[in-house]
């Protein structure tokens, strides 16, 4: 083998390992999910780029091509570029941060990856290697799904919808959804060949099929049908005189109306409303969107203020606070992402970003149906189904890892199997002597790449999990946090984030001596005050600020911080709440009350801000104002809420504490705890016989607490409250 060819194989084994970077997940750093995979992937993707570098010295036929779709590619990563210069915050449009990795640099390693496929993988021999391995990769990743769904692992986000190892059940179902239109198009390729190849794939179709029913994913769910439906009508369509095609459409076709149609005759059923799968997925309608058209719609004011080249990479959250709708406050305290991957691109990039996005779906739909492309109309059909279906599920999610992996793949083997007849790249080769001197550059500037661009960030996120996790001292901690700031770029604010929250630990936890907890508070603050100037706008970091100095008994400190907080995000009630603890902690009811009145006044049905307002003005002695929140809002004055309990305890209302619990436990009768709060409600309101009562129906629940139930009714029986 001459060193064109192993050169050449060594790019095509390492594109092919990228497929195997879904099953990591690296324990030892921050996210877990993330990390290692980007690491992986990025790691992959400079030594195979360095590699290729040499190959082009010498092969003139691992040179690109320099059709539209590359073409465009180079210009919207130079257009993120331009972004990221004029980004709010341009260290971390460049970077990115650990939950999500991305980033322009994230970015250019992605276009790389896809040069890397279109030069390289050359034949139909390479890529069908590339794809099968892929394929079994899913198939593995789909058995550990049903290793999750049968209880024998953990799936990791909670709850009942299967991640896989990624860690989140969303990206799980993209990830399906590609695979299932690629085991597709090769179960029809293979079908009158290999017999065992053939059911391998159905098997595979099947797998990918059910991952992507219980990752209950609505929207992933409806592009897969789509897709599908917009294959098998452009079989149909396209397949006059064909009958292989024809069959295959109508397939398609019959397959989704049984799935459709049986689901929607079922849908109402108790089987369906009592399973949490089915159930997610028979509530899609208009209203289940409302979230994402209040993201959307926020959005779009922030494009309004930087419309050309938008607000960088990682720019979301200064339009999240700035026009945040006080009906999100159910909702994640703290979007980055409009959940929407052409919205993201628009408020990333601006008009000419998501021009430019956009424009690579259109390129490869040009490449699908030119005229003279070498694609049969088979190929045609599954690949715009499958483009139309990957489309579609952007409308209502951000693109990630691996589904900008699998969608560069498509978009490089799309164009490989459309130019395919076309004449191989002209050229000539570098002479021996230059290509001596080159290649060792290529080698020392790739190496350089490595370092900078992973070693820190690594280093990172292994001394963030080393900073927040137990060791022998608590200075141990300290100093790993000290590692993880000393690194900066990739995950700085997150460092920072988890160090100020480590420094409160550490005072609430009476951690160390005096002078520890103090040396943790100024590291913790003054490393905050440097993110704090990179980003000066940002309303979370000085949420965080105030939040620390408030919880440390600085005050003055905590007001300032919060009040900047409040100006950047004015109708964030989270921001709103702290300022209205902070003021109660200061000993200022009045001022307390005005601030729960203000976040009630801008959401008057959340019910939290509701339970504040009206907890504070029972302890403030407004008790005309409290009950008349609680009638509008309960219709009574004794609801079952944890923060209106807790006020009547302070102000020793015992009767209503008393009316509350007890209307608990008429809720859920068998419940012995409830009755042992009950029995405390009773002490504290002097009524000891009913007190004892409820203790012996607790003991009568409960025959583990019969030993110290009877000490309880003892010490009562004696005058004493135990």
């Amino acid at each position: 083998m001459n060193s064109d060819s192993f050169l050449r194989n060594a790019v095509i084994v390492l594109l092919c390992l990228a497929t195997l970077i879904p099953f990591i997940v690296a324990n030892s750093f921050f996210f877990p999910f993330i990390t290692g995979k980007n690491f992986a992937f990025r790691i992959i993707v400079e030594i195979a780029f360095a590699l290729w570098l040499i190959l082009m010295l010498k092969d003139v036929s691992a040179r690109p091509r320099f059709k539209a779709l590359p073409v465009l590619m180079l210009a919207f990563l130079a257009s993120a570029g331009i972004s990221v210069l004029f980004a709010v915050n341009p260290e971390k449009a460049f970077w990115s941060n650990f939950e999500r990795m991305e980033g322009w640099i994230g970015l250019a390693h992605s276009t790389a990856y896809f040069f890397l496929l279109w030069s390289v993988m050359q034949t139909e021999k390479a890529w069908k290697w590339f794809w099968n391995t892929s394929i079994v990769v899913s198939v593995l990743m789909s058995l550990y799904g049903l290793l999750q769904l049968s209880g024998t692992l953990t799936i990791n986000q909670g709850g009942l919808r299967v991640d896989g190892t990624f860690g989140n059940a969303t990206y799980m179902a993209v990830y399906m959804l590609f695979h299932a239109f690629v085991s597709v198009y090769y179960l029809v390729k293979t079908w009158a060949k290999t017999f065992l190849m053939r059911y391998f794939y159905l098997f595979a179709i099947a797998l990918q099929v059910t991952m992507i029913f219980f990752s209950a994913t609505r929207g992933t769910t409806l592009a897969l049908i789509g897709g599908t439906l917009l294959t098998g009508i452009l079989l149909l369509f396209l397949g006059k005189g064909n009958a292989e095609m024809k069959k295959w459409g109508a397939v398609a076709l019959v397959a989704t109306a049984v799935v459709v149609g049986g689901f929607f005759a079922i849908k109402d059923t108790q089987f369906v409303q009592n399973d949490g799968i089915l159930t997610r997925l028979a509530s899609i309608n208009i209203a289940q969107g409302e979230t994402r058209f209040a993201i959307w719609d926020m959005a779009l004011q922030g494009v309004a203020e930087r419309p050309i080249f938008g607000w960088g990479q990682e720019g979301y959250n200064y339009i999240f606070n700035t026009y945040f709708k006080p009906s999100l406050h159910s909702q994640e305290p703290w979007f980055d992402r409009a959940h929407n991957a052409f919205v993201d691109w628009l408020v990333a990039g601006g008009i000419v970003g998501l021009i430019l996005y956009v424009s690579l779906y259109v390129a490869t739909m040009w490449a699908i149906w030119r005229p003279g492309s070498a694609l049969t109309n088979f190929e045609r059909s599954i690949f715009t189904g499958l483009l139309a279906a990957y489309a579609f599920h952007n409308l209502f999610v951000f693109d990630h890892l691996l589904s900008y992996v699998f969608f560069m793949s498509t978009l490089a083997y799309i164009y490989y199997r459309s130019y395919a007849d076309d004449a191989p790249v002209s050229g000539s080769p570098v002479s021996g002597n230059l290509n001596m001197v080159i290649a060792p550059a290529i080698i020392l500037v790739m190496c350089a790449v490595f370092y900078f661009v992973n070693v820190p960030g690594m280093a990172t996120a292994s001394n963030i999990i080393q900073g927040i996790s137990p060791h022998a001292t608590i200075n141990e901690n300290l100093e790993y946090f000290k590692k993880a700031r000393a690194a900066g770029g990739l995950g700085s604010q997150e460092s920072a984030e988890q160090l100020i929250q480590f420094a409160v630990q550490v005072k609430s936890l009476n951690a160390g001596d005096a002078a520890f907890q103090q040396e943790a508070a100024l590291y913790a603050v003054s490393e905050m005050e440097k993110e704090l100037l990179k980003a000066p706008n940002d309303a979370r970091l000085h949420m965080f600020l105030g939040s620390f100095w408030r919880q440390m008994g600085n005050y003055e400190g905590a007001l300032a911080s919060l009040l900047k907080a409040h100006e950047l995000s004015p109708n964030k009630q989270q921001i709103i709440f702290e300022l209205a603890v902070l003021e109660f902690n200061r000993g200022n009811a009045a001022g307390s009350l005005e601030w729960f009145k203000k976040a009630y006044d801008i959401y008057p049905s959340y019910e939290d801000a509701v339970a504040y307002y009206a907890s504070t003005a029972i302890r403030a002695g407004e008790n005309a104002l409290a009950e008349k929140l609680m009638m509008e809002k309960w219709e009574t004055l004794t609801p079952n809420n944890e923060y209106i309990l807790q006020a009547y305890l302070e102000v020793k209302n015992f009767e209503r504490v008393v009316v509350i619990v007890k209307n608990r436990v008429d809720a859920n009768p068998q419940n012995a705890q409830l009755h042992v709060q009950l029995a405390a409600a009773y002490l504290t309101a002097g009524n000891r016989e009913a007190a004892i009562n409820s203790i012996r129906t607790a003991i009568s629940l409960d025959a583990t607490f019969r030993e110290q139930g009877e000490f309880y009714i003892q010490e009562i029986t004696a005058g004493r409250n135990p």
